[in-house]
């Protein structure tokens, strides 16, 4: 049972980083992330901002993936659980973010997805 709150965590970032290299490469993504301040391509900035996203993304996808054995853990299990309750805080900000944004449109695609992805983290450090 906890292998699938793993698996969503990792196919909910992968599919992130994805989102975050569309961005990168121009894709009208605008209303959907940063607030919707930009509607349509995002500026530099912000597609710098996003290139730092999809690769935290993929490393956190790589510390759960580890978590499941695909890897090689790096860390002994002190720090794999600190690790996993920084990631409860990071998704419990990305959740509240995500939820007060200004932008309908970037509440509608992340707003749950983020409280999904934060009560799986919340589940996964709780279980190990």
């Amino acid at each position: 049972m906890l292998e699938a709150f793993v698996v969503f965590l990792v196919v909910a970032t992968l599919l992130t980083a994805v989102f975050q290299i569309a961005i990168v490469f121009g894709a009208p993504l605008g209303a959907y992330s940063y607030g919707g301040s930009s509607v349509g391509k995002l500026p530099t900035r912000f597609r710098i901002a996003s290139v730092a996203s999809a690769g935290i993304m993929v490393a956190i996808a790589g510390h759960y993936l580890a978590q499941l054995g695909v890897f090689q853990p790096l860390l002994d299990s002190v720090g794999n659980a600190v690790v996993n309750w920084v990631l409860v805080g990071f998704f419990a900000l990305a959740a509240v973010m995500n939820n007060i944004s200004t932008s309908k449109k970037e509440r509608m695609v992340w707003g749950a997805t983020t409280i999904l992805m934060f009560f799986a983290s919340l589940t996964v450090a709780l279980s190990l």
